[in-house]
């Protein structure tokens, strides 16, 4: 037998099947003799062999390898750690039983967020094929309780997507779990405002970047800072579609499904002790009964602009036959067109509400927005009018419902649950910011944003009325200590609370109901009630230490009164006055470390035609003061730490009770991946 030399065993080894045959021919040990190798040396020659011999590992035949299991998978999320210590100088009557006050206690530590938001959340999605994927998570949350029980369970549930191409159009489809989607202002979708916030309280779900003072700079830049998928979006559980590239420049849009409004009661089978499946994880709906949306839209695309023709349905019934049924309708045309000079949208249609004791009959419903550019009138404009009928409701929609009082349906089972029927019940005559739309309500807003070397001066005034007298009540928010507020009642939003029953609890937020008493001897309303809001915004850029730094202020002067008035009334002849003043500050000191500063002021003053206090005769005089300052520290990649500290005080000179002050502290760890 002809002897091989080294290089050539190697080059011959390097070959997997010619291994094989010298083994099943028994003639490896015969060359290995041969050439007084060992084993040893046999290794290390096939390791260099596959190492460095590329172009014999693409000449020999290779054995088929099953791809990955893990391919195309991935893992993201964040860990959130959140503290809060308050404590009351003045503490708060949260209600009065018996006739006496009953005080929140003047300590209170928090570890975990009250806002119900879990600390690790794990984002998981997977694509299998180009044209498939998956998507869900999983949130752990500990209650801290001193015991070792963690809550674990899905926060969106288990998401499909997919997508495939024709000839004619291209498809995608997405299924399963909660997802996040918008339409148009008056189908489905969520305000969002004109970016006239205080950024000094982090929420829950803000992200995070390598630069520490990026989230300041986002809003001096662009008026706004980075949100996740949900910021203006509705959350749907069911099926979407949306068909793409369609003959003629035509696109389409189609939802079937349950919106946060059209929800159901469930089941906890970890309750029935009869049930041999028991556990606490699992959950069924606890009846049949239909509360499902249906949508659509059809778009036609041109070359600057677009139109579309929309609409939104929603089907329950207040009974557990099903036969009385709650239907509400929304049909519009939505249109964009945009010049070089200006820009001119909107939407307009009709509504129907229906149920077994009401059938408001048919509401219009009508929504301009004409923006002109400053190369035509110096200074850019946005004009906003908007008309809502009374008799339109649609609690998924950008409008705030303040006239119909919504049924209930019987797909919330024994007791009425968040999502069954609508969280936006009646709530009197809203006082809004500006921009927000209410149906039974007429509006115009003017918005202008200058800026003036560095700078940013953003103006907003409106002016609006209702359309018909349906209610003696006026609501208001807190935006001065507002978040703190919400605080006092951990883990619910009950309504009519507080010492004198007339805070209601948002998710971040309160506000109050007004009783007029300017009514007729039956106790109708008389009175026409104008709406009237400007808002002011400057935002400024500037050095310290060789470093940028933010300087912010907001302002908000709010009116409701029974006369027409082109600005806010500034006087007794208003219902309700509420004025706020917010100004931020934010230093960056070293590329990892920004010290935040913020004052809050706010008034809110009532005339003697709302209600007034028994005791001392006066109507509402309230005042809320905020002081803090914070500290924003990049700690590693990806990971910092959030302090805040605010003073609070709160006090109707009025009303003896309606009062507290104090101190809170909050800390935040985020970590992302």
């Amino acid at each position: 037998m002809r002897t091989l030399s080294l290089s050539s065993l190697c080059k011959k080894l390097s070959n997997s099947s010619l291994v094989l045959s010298l083994v099943r021919d028994n003639r490896l040990d015969d060359i290995l003799r041969a050439n007084r190798i060992s084993i040893y040396f046999l290794g290390l020659c096939l390791l260099s062999t596959s190492l460095f011999s590329e172009a014999s590992a693409q000449d020999s035949d290779t054995l088929e390898v099953k791809p990955s299991p893990l391919q195309g998978f991935n893992i993201s999320g964040n860990y959130r750690f959140f503290a809060q210590h308050r404590m009351f100088t003045d503490p708060y009557a949260v209600e009065v039983a018996n006739g006496a006050p009953i005080y929140l206690g003047e300590r209170s530590i928090l570890v975990g967020d009250a806002s119900q938001l879990p600390e690790l959340t794990l984002n998981i999605s997977g694509k299998p094929t180009s044209k498939t994927s998956f998507g869900t998570d999983l949130v752990v949350w500990n209650q801290n309780d001193g015991g070792f029980n963690y809550y674990r369970n899905l926060q969106l549930g288990i998401n499909l997507y997919g997508s495939f191409s024709t000839e004619h159009a291209n498809v995608s489809v997405k299924a399963g779990g909660i997802h996040w989607h918008s339409m148009t202002p008056f189908t489905m979708k969520s305000f969002s405002g004109y970016n006239r916030y205080s950024v000094f309280d982090r929420n829950p779900w803000d992200p995070q970047f390598k630069e520490i003072d990026k989230r300041y700079g986002d809003y001096y830049k662009n008026g706004a800072i980075s949100q996740d998928v949900r910021w203006a979006q509705q959350a749907v559980q069911g099926l979407i579609v949306d068909i793409t590239e369609l003959p003629l420049g035509l696109s389409a849009n189609i939802l079937y499904g349950k919106t946060q409004n059209a929800g159901s009661a469930f089941t906890d089978l970890g309750q029935n002790p009869n049930d041999s499946t028991s556990n606490q994880f699992i959950k069924f709906f606890d009846n049949t009964i239909p509360n499902n949306v249906y949508a659509g839209r059809l778009i036609k695309s041109f070359k600057k602009g677009s139109v579309s023709l929309n609409t939104f349905n929603r089907i329950s019934y207040s009974d557990e036959l099903a036969t009385d049924k709650i239907q509400n309708s929304i049909n519009t045309v939505e249109f964009f067109m945009k010049q070089k000079k200006f820009s001119f949208s909107g939407e307009f249609g009709m509504g129907h509400y229906q149920d077994v004791y009401q059938d408001l009959g048919t509401g219009e419903m009508v929504s301009l927005r004409l923006s002109l550019n400053k190369n035509l009138t110096k200074i850019p404009i946005e004009i906003h009018a908007y008309r809502i009928s009374p008799n339109v409701v649609n609690n998924n929609a950008e409008f705030v419902n303040t006239a119909v009082n919504e049924t209930t349906s019987a797909a919330a089972g024994s007791q009425v649950v968040i999502g069954a029927n609508g969280v936006l019940q009646q709530s009197g005559s809203a006082m809004l910011g500006l921009g927000q739309m209410a149906n039974n309500r007429q509006a115009i807003s003017v918005n202008t944003e200058i800026d003036i070397n560095g700078l940013i001066l953003s103006v907003g005034n409106s002016f609006g009325k209702e359309i018909e007298n349906l209610n003696n009540t006026i609501t208001y928010g807190h935006s001065i200590n507002g978040l703190t507020m919400s605080r006092f009642w951990r883990w619910s939003f009950p309504s009519n609370v507080g010492p004198y029953n007339r805070k209601s609890v948002l998710f971040r937020g309160v506000f109050e109901n007004v009783a007029l008493t300017d009514l007729s001897d039956n106790g109708e309303v008389i009175n026409d009630k104008h709406f009237n809001n400007i808002e002011t915004q400057l935002k400024y850029k500037y050095n310290f230490l060789k470093a940028q730094s933010y300087f912010f202020y907001l302002g908000s002067y709010n009116s409701v009164q029974s006369d027409f008035s082109p600005i806010t009334v500034f006087t007794e002849d208003a219902y309700i006055r509420h004025y706020s003043h917010q100004i931020e500050n934010y230093l960056k000191v070293h590329p990892k470390l920004i010290f935040a500063q913020y004052l809050g002021i706010e008034r809110v003053i009532g005339n003697y035609n709302t209600q007034v206090d028994i005791e001392s005769g006066r109507p509402r005089n309230q005042e809320g003061i905020g002081i803090g300052f914070g500290i924003d520290y990049t700690l590693a990649k990806n990971t910092a730490l959030y302090l805040r500290h605010r003073y609070f005080t709160f006090e109707d000179r009025s009303f003896e009770l309606d009062k507290f002050s104090g101190h809170e502290t909050t800390l935040e760890l985020k970590i992302t991946f």
